[in-house]
């Protein structure tokens, strides 16, 4: 072992009237290390916001939209189709027609609401999204029971089933099997033009679409395609083809080559085909922008914490004046010397690092690991018993035996480590009142571990750079003046 290194361990030991410095230096590895966590914690946290809300965005819409730039509808949909299957990336492709449509309450007859329908082949649909997955009740948008009990009942046309999304049904106060009047058209009435009559169409509620994406829960009614065809007068036309890829991340390269392939005439218009990246950039530039604002103000942590690293050599280095001088004089150089701080305070800010990233990982898994826990009184209870053990141990029992220490620290460290367990749980955001906020019911977390391995790194240049002015101090002192001082 270099010299320098076995000094500076013992300059990192509780000696005496070093322990104070000692203490500090303690203090200093919680705080590299509280800082390390936190911005793990965080990004862990960021990230699986936004890693959340990408899965619940692709499994409700397609990776490529392929529409006219005026939306209009368009025909011979199935060559296009055939077209856009040809790319090796496609998975599958969707004939879809959007539109909105006005909700006709006769009690009051009046407008109601204003929804999105969506026209599908239930199908189809579910080679590009998870529709069947979201719906809660029967698919069949033809045949459902539902339909077929309704127009028994009824002595009226139906068009057909409709799916609802959860929290539009509740809006409008209906349940499966309710009909659900759509207009379709307004025509002026024959004697009094002032007068609109509503041209409906009627559908019963044969299921609730439960995504948790508010766009869709609270907004959008899905028919059957041809259902919708002929509602509004467009026979074997659609608006909207929905594209499904290999791999989400290769949309924007995918969307330029389906506009080359597709080929609509010259009084159709130019295709549009739109990435779920364009559809959802403003949502997914803010959290980015967040994660960079959030991750930098939690990086300060570390930099504060680096602080105390200098302020504990330069401590040092006053205190061990004597010792510098001492140790210029039996030969050793300024290297030496400089060297000697510099590896203790690399030391604190190693320890920090590494005992931060062990705790933020810790509470990852604890935030993500659904499991029935104790309640977290139990820890309350059994850690305040063993932390005053620990303290009596530490002042009786490690000066003399070090066997002692490194029992007794297992056992502080297991009573941590379960209190953690007992009241660090997954977080649930439906509790909190968040769920329509953030789109889902809990806190998603996510380790990014190349960022781990980044903090790791910038952390521990960070306390490196911490050490330099206090061991440049130590290295420029004069043995004679170090010898001399009180």
């Amino acid at each position: 072992m270099r010299f320098e290194w076995f000094i500076a361990s013992r300059y990192l030991r509780s000696r005496r009237k070093q322990s104070f410095i000692s203490i500090i230096s303690i203090i200093s590895i919680g705080g590299v290390a509280l800082g390390v966590a936190t911005v793990i914690l965080v990004s862990a946290i960021l990230d699986g916001v936004e890693q959340g809300l990408k899965d619940r965005f692709l499994a409700n819409e397609a990776h490529v939209v392929l529409r006219l730039h005026d939306t209009s509808f368009f025909g011979d949909y199935q060559k296009r189709i055939s077209q856009i299957e040809t790319i090796d990336e496609v998975v599958a492709v969707s004939p879809v027609v959007l539109s909105q449509s006005a909700v006709f309450q006769e009690r009051s007859n009046a407008i109601q609401d204003v929804i999105y329908i969506k026209g599908i082949d239930p199908v189809q649909e579910d080679r590009v999204t998870d529709f069947s997955k979201f719906v809660d009740g029967s698919t069949e948008l033809q045949n459902s029971p539902y339909i077929e009990s309704a127009r028994l009942i009824r002595d009226e046309t139906i068009t057909g089933g409709i799916v609802l999304g959860g929290r539009l049904a509740a809006r409008l106060g209906v349940i499966k099997g309710d009909v659900l009047r759509l207009i379709v058209n307004l025509a002026k009435h024959p004697v009094n033009e002032s007068m609109l009559i509503p041209d409906l169409a009627n559908f019963v509620v044969v299921g609730f679409y439960e995504s948790e994406l508010a766009v869709y829960d609270n907004n959008f009614g899905f028919i059957d395609l041809a259902a919708a065809q002929k509602m509004y007068n467009k026979k074997n036309r659609v608006n909207t083809i929905f594209v499904r890829l290999t791999d989400a991340e290769l949309a924007p390269r995918i969307a330029r080559q389906i506009e080359d392939k597709v080929q609509f005439s010259v009084l159709e218009g130019m295709p549009d085909a739109r990435t779920w990246m364009e559809m959802q950039a403003p949502l997914f530039s803010a959290l980015r922008l967040e994660k960079i604002a959030t991750v930098i103000i939690e990086a300060l942590i570390i930099l504060v914490a680096s602080f105390n690293i200098a302020s504990t050599l330069i401590m040092t280095v006053m205190e061990k004046t004597k010792d510098v001088g001492t140790l210029r004089t039996l030969g050793a150089s300024r290297g030496n010397v400089m060297r000697l701080f510099m590896i203790q305070g690399s030391v604190i800010g190693m320890l920090g690092t590494l005992f931060g990233t062990v705790l933020g990982l810790v509470l990852c898994w604890l935030l993500s690991y659904n499991a029935d826990r104790p309640s977290y009184w139990y820890a309350v209870v059994l850690v305040v018993p063993i932390f005053l053990q620990v303290l009596i141990a530490l002042r009786h029992l490690i000066p003399r035996r070090k066997g002692w220490m490194f029992a007794i620290s297992f056992l502080w460290l297991a009573a941590i480590g379960f209190a953690l367990y007992c009241a660090v749980t997954p977080i649930s955001l439906a509790d909190l009142g968040l769920s329509q906020v953030y789109q889902m019911n809990q806190l998603p977390i996510q380790v990014n571990w190349f960022f781990v391995v980044f903090i790791n790194i910038l952390s521990f240049l960070i306390c490196w750079l911490a050490t330099l002015y206090p061991a440049w101090q130590a290295a420029n002192l004069k043995p004679v003046e170090a010898l001399q001082h009180e």
